[in-house]
């Protein structure tokens, strides 16, 4: 018998792609879902066991599951670029995180055989608007809404460690992804002569390919030593403008019509601020540790998705 995974929020892009390389190693998968019935046609597969789990309830009916079992992997939560920013929306951000969390910590201080790991998203918003400047693990946080969501998401995630279970939280960067996430979005405009940088151009993008993302996953997960937090980014971050140039490049397009700061602001509201100031993060902890990514310079990551 397998060591057996929970995982949360496993429909999202992270969990279709990591529950395949789990299975391939022998993990056996339980997934925590709102919707056990819609989960089972998104991830196809009769090798899973579903567990309806509303977050907003008691842990205590997740406690059977989480005894005994090797890992849980934590992706829960909507999505933060998905749509404009009402006040509505910003909570459903914060507490389908916050809350989920919560719950899981709970749920671990109960068992009487408690998981050996904890990992948990968590995102890059940690180190509030940084623009030049370089962040890793041991940088500040910063202090506006998406940094004090990461703030309090990693605390109840750590939380697991005062009962003896490892703890990780990934600070993941932009994924890069043919069909979902942000370059996914930008696929559309290039293909159609209209792709072009945000803003003044000159923001960083810390990017990462989705198989390294998987990868590190895994890194995390096998490797005692990794604790806390991780950046899930790759080593080379680019600017927004060198990110579309490359774009453009790969997809024979040209990159000439930029899309003005205030444009964006009236597009995406308050998230725009994010995309247009940017952060330069970078992954410390992962290569200090070891970890080898498979795409390391924006150029060959683009090649890779765009040209399959």
């Amino acid at each position: 018998m397998g060591k057996r995974i929970i995982i949360t929020g496993a429909t999202g892009l992270i969990g279709k792609n990591i529950i395949p390389i789990l299975q391939k190693k022998g993990y056996e998968i339980t997934i925590f879902t709102r919707n056990a019935k819609s989960a089972k046609n998104i991830l196809n597969s009769d090798k899973i066991e579903y567990v309806s789990w509303d977050y907003t309830k008691t842990s205590d009916e997740i406690i059977k599951y989480l005894e005994g079992s090797y890992s849980i992997i934590n992706l829960a939560g909507a999505s933060i670029g998905g749509k404009r920013w009402s006040p509505e929306y910003k909570r459903l951000i914060f507490d389908s995180r916050i809350i989920t969390t919560e719950k899981i910590t709970e749920a671990i201080s109960k068992c009487v055989q408690k998981p050996e790991i904890f990992i948990s998203s968590s995102a890059i918003g940690y180190y509030g608007m940084h623009g030049e400047e370089n962040a890793d693990e041991e940088s500040k946080s910063g202090n506006d809404f998406l940094a004090e969501l990461c703030i309090k998401w990693e605390k109840k995630v750590l939380e697991a460690e005062k009962y003896g279970v490892r703890a990780v939280v990934m600070r993941t960067g932009i994924v890069l992804d043919e069909k979902e996430g942000a370059l996914a979005k930008l696929i559309t405009p290039f293909k159609l002569f209209a792709g072009g940088y945000q803003g003044n151009g000159k923001q960083w993008v810390s990017w990462i390919h989705i198989d390294d993302l998987v990868n590190l996953y895994m890194f995390a997960i096998e490797n005692n030593n990794i604790k806390g937090a991780v950046n899930a980014t790759a080593p080379n971050p680019v600017t927004n403008k060198d990110y579309c140039r490359e774009i453009g490049k790969v997809l024979g397009r040209p990159a000439i019509l930029p899309l003005p700061g205030f444009m964006l602001k009236i597009i995406l509201g308050e998230f725009a601020d994010y995309v247009l100031t940017g952060k330069k993060v970078l992954p410390k902890k992962a290569e200090e540790n070891g970890f080898r990514f498979k795409f390391e310079y924006i150029e060959k990551a683009l090649i890779n998705i765009l040209k399959k």
